[in-house]
């Protein structure tokens, strides 16, 4: 499980530089450059650490250059811990955020610095204002100074919190996918990155680190405009998609895909017909697993393999170590269904709100799956697995097939709590266009193929599913907006 990773940069100070340089190579690849105020922005953000031995920092800027630049300023500084905010969050976010982090600094525009304060109800407890920052009253005494970068997660269950990660976390993580992926890499072990996903989710942040740390290019783009006009591809990129990305631009943009040396797909489960376009379509896809307390992808399955047939998501990268196990934390055997526990050193330190804590030697994960022939096949959330008439139904076994038999555009199954049932199947979906409103041909289907116990007893019909940049739902969410519309139409 030891990664060579001596020949990667590892101090702060030499990341930081590496970042920077990535990121103005990738941006002349695109025919631009930094921004004319990058230094200048980059002073700021140093100088309004001050001398902080400990410096906790929420990032929370809404234009990409200043989300860069503010990254690697404080890896420059060197110390404390950088919390990067997704800026999409809405209010109800905002409000749990502010429950448990009580940053020195703010970075991020003015409205959001009056927004925190509205929040926090902090019209007193402001210290200064100075270049974009706040310091509320309440900072905890420092206790540490070893830097550590934030990565929100949680949004699936609807809670918030940050996994911290420090640099020598995510530079194992680069060393076991660039020691897997060695055949597949230019002669130099380069990986040039063409990034659509934002820095604020560790996808997409680990293609910015990935690609400094091998002396590549980091090519961000914005995905809206890639959806229209793809750019140019030089050669030997690669790039991280979501389904739902991948969805779209294979169906107007194959032909842009099939450029690329390798397209890691993650982030949420692919459904087997999408599979199977990328597959015809010869798209040199890896389907990946991970999450962000593993620095993204701890498996990946090759191009080669995917093209050949090879279902799953691979097999482990080198610096994992894996266990399925039962309820009980006993392990199963090969091929049977269970508990995936990770062992790493690109592990997480720990989560925010939780209190640092100690970071664990075994990440036991919310997912199930099993090992076939080394292989890693994972099959659903344990979180999400319902019981309904007395049979427990994944969910995502539901979805998959709706989406597969291209009945619905979009889709999630949620369980309402039912005297009868115990959980109720709930169908929220976004209907095709086509379709319309004609539900009980709809039903009618799912009832002939899938057994009863597995079939919705609710459909509702919705615009959208709100699904994030990443293509990620929040499940609690919908369980609870099902229960209310269920609620209305019993006592109507």
């Amino acid at each position: 499980m030891e990664i060579k990773t001596h020949s990667l940069p590892s101090c702060p100070q030499t990341i930081a530089s590496a970042l920077e340089g990535s990121l103005q190579r990738g941006l002349a690849t695109l025919e631009q450059e930094l921004p004319p105020r990058w230094h200048e922005w980059m002073q700021e953000y140093q100088q309004s650490l001050g001398e902080l031995s400990n410096p906790q920092v929420l990032l929370a800027e809404t234009e990409s250059a200043k989300v860069w630049a503010a990254v690697v300023a404080f890896l420059r500084v060197g110390r404390g811990t950088l919390f990067i905010a997704n800026h999409q969050w809405q209010q109800r976010e905002w409000q749990q955020v502010t429950q448990f982090l009580h940053p020195d600094r703010l970075w991020g525009p003015l409205i959001w610095q009056q927004q925190w304060l509205k929040l926090t109800n902090s019209n007193s407890a402001v210290n200064s204002v100075h270049r974009q920052t706040i310091t509320p009253e309440n900072q905890p005494a420092s206790k540490k100074s070893e830097l550590l970068i934030g990565f929100p997660t949680g949004g699936s269950s609807g809670t918030i919190r940050f996994a911290l990660h420090s640099p020598q976390n995510l530079t194992v993580a680069v060393g076991g996918l660039r020691q897997c992926l060695a055949p597949l890499l230019p002669r130099h072990g380069q990986i040039n990155s063409f990034c659509l996903l934002p820095l604020y989710h560790v996808g997409g942040f680990m293609q910015w680190w990935r690609s400094a740390l091998t002396a590549g290019n980091f090519s961000p783009l914005d995905y809206g405009l890639v959806k229209q006009f793809p750019p140019p591809l030089p050669p030997d990129y690669v790039t991280s998609l979501v389904p739902t990305q991948l969805a779209y631009l294979l169906d107007r943009h194959g032909a842009w895909l099939k450029n690329f040396r390798l397209i890691f797909l993650g982030g949420a489960p692919a459904w087997p017909a999408l599979l199977a376009k990328a597959k015809a379509a010869g798209l040199n896809l890896a389907p990946t697993y991970g999450m962000t307390e593993t620095a993204a992808q701890i498996a990946t399955l090759t191009p080669a393999e995917f093209l050949a047939g090879q279902t799953g998501v691979g097999k482990l990268l080198p610096h994992v170590r894996l266990t399925i196990t039962n309820s009980d934390g006993e392990a199963v055997s090969p091929g049977t269904v269970g508990i995936i526990n990770i062992q790493s050193d690109a592990l997480f330190q720990g989560y925010v709100s939780q209190g640092t804590g100690q970071k664990e030697a075994i990440f036991t994960t919310g997912d199930l799956g099993y090992c076939h022939h080394g292989y890693l096949h994972v099959t659903g959330r344990r979180g999400r697995r319902l019981i309904s008439g007395g049979e427990n139904i994944d969910p995502e076994e539901i979805e998959a097939f709706l989406l597969d038999q291209n009945l619905v555009q979009d889709v999630v199954i949620v369980g309402v709590g039912d005297r009868h049932w115990g959980e109720m199947l709930v169908a929220v979906y976004v209907p095709k266009p086509s379709q319309g409103d004609d539900l009980v041909n709809l039903s009618q289907r799912v009832k002939a193929q899938l057994s009863g116990p597995k079939c919705p007893k609710h459909w509702f019909p919705v615009p959208t599913l709100r699904r994030s940049s990443l293509g990620k739902l929040n499940y609690q969410f919908w369980q609870t907006w099902a229960t209310e519309q269920l609620g209305v139409k019993d006592k109507g």
